[in-house]
């Protein structure tokens, strides 16, 4: 019974910190990571955004009170010993504003500086798939296989797909001269993200207009598949625990029917008498929800090692209410299948009972 109810819990445990390890993760990534309202993708690219082609689309910016940031982001390869991985390289063309944009932090929150020259901030998915950490060396090439060399100088927190942050002086030292092809726009507060995207999206100098919002909405209907997944776990751990509990209980009355029949002859009342029988449920469930908080914990950690998304990273944990609604969820299963076990009780003719032989 402790082993069925350890799983019973277990299941419980790990739906519940499936859901927690995947629910936010837009959320972050959209609301605290990059923090822009709009990516606009240039036709042409520009030198810094004081170049004279942006005129027409600063000028559509003012009416919506927004500010912007010249970013170059471009698909290169990363490559080690490991493999070879494409990833997301962004370059800032002023990386003091960058933070009004975009947050660089570990996962414990500590901010991290803009790259320096020779140097690169990395995504934690690249950093657990290759074991970089800080002071590693990283190699990436272009379309035309032209090398950056970097030296790792953070790893910040990131769930949607894989970036690299680089200074522009070790690009162009590498590669050659810079043309910014990307905005990151920030809009004044109450603005509609929407009307100013297709406003800015009718201007000559644009191809395309991304609202983050949209990402936002995007992904987190994503995760909320994630619901169905974790009430079949809760369907499969109630079946669980009903078929263990039921079938135990039944030989445990059928096994005890003398003993059972004789306390009813003495005179204990219908609660009594299932608080009698029932009351080793309760203790052997506890001992089973103990065991089973530590093995869905386990069992939690081995799902999501298993759940490898290429350009998607979790956010691995389980909250204390999931643990507490596991507990209570068990103890449910409990008292329903003691529930209708009493009424096996109050079936048990005392003096026929009485009667049988040991």
């Amino acid at each position: 019974m402790v082993i069925g109810i350890s799983g019973c819990t277990a299941l419980l445990v790990t739906g519940f910190g499936i859901r927690d390890s995947v629910m936010d993760i837009a959320d972050q990534q959209f609301g605290e990571i990059q923090t822009f309202d709009l990516d606009i993708t240039l036709k042409n690219g520009v030198q810094d955004v004081g170049d004279t082609s942006l005129e027409p689309l600063k000028e559509g910016l003012a009416a919506y009170g927004g500010d912007c940031i010249a970013v170059l982001e471009k698909t290169v390869d990363m490559e080690n010993a490991d493999g070879v991985k494409s990833v997301s390289l962004i370059v800032a063309e002023n990386p003091a504003q960058l933070g009004s944009y975009i947050d660089l932090h570990t996962t414990a929150g500590d901010a991290i500086a803009y790259p320096q020259k020779g140097e690169a901030v990395i995504c934690g998915k690249l950093s657990e798939r290759f074991d970089l950490n800080v002071g590693d060396t990283i190699l990436l090439y272009d379309e035309d296989r032209n090398e950056i060399r970097a030296v790792v100088s953070g790893v910040c927190e990131n769930y949607m797909y894989n970036y690299v942050y680089l200074n522009a002086q070790t690009y162009e030292e590498a590669i050659g001269e810079i043309s910014y092809r990307n905005l990151y726009v920030n809009l004044a507060e109450g603005e509609d993200a929407h009307a100013a995207g297709a406003a800015l999206m009718k201007l000559d100098g644009v191809t395309a207009v991304n609202v983050n919002m949209d990402m936002l909405t995007r992904f987190s209907s994503m995760m909320g598949s994630m619901n169905y997944i974790v009430f079949v776990i809760i369907a499969c751990a109630a079946a669980l625990a009903f078929i263990v509990l039921y079938n135990l209980n039944n030989i445990n009355i059928t096994e005890r029917i003398r003993e059972i029949a004789t306390i009813k002859v003495l005179g204990f009342y219908r609660n009594e008498t299932a608080a009698y029988v029932f009351r080793e449920n309760t203790v052997l469930t506890a001992i089973g929800c103990a065991a089973g908080l530590l093995l869905g914990k386990a069992l939690h950690l081995y799902v999501m090692d298993k759940v490898d998304i290429d350009l998607m990273s979790f956010d691995i944990h389980i909250r204390a209410v999931s643990y507490l609604l596991s507990v209570l969820l068990t103890f449910a299963f409990t008292w329903v299948v003691n529930r209708m076990m009493s009424v096996k009780l109050e079936a048990i003719n005392m003096a026929e009972s009485l009667k049988s032989v040991d």
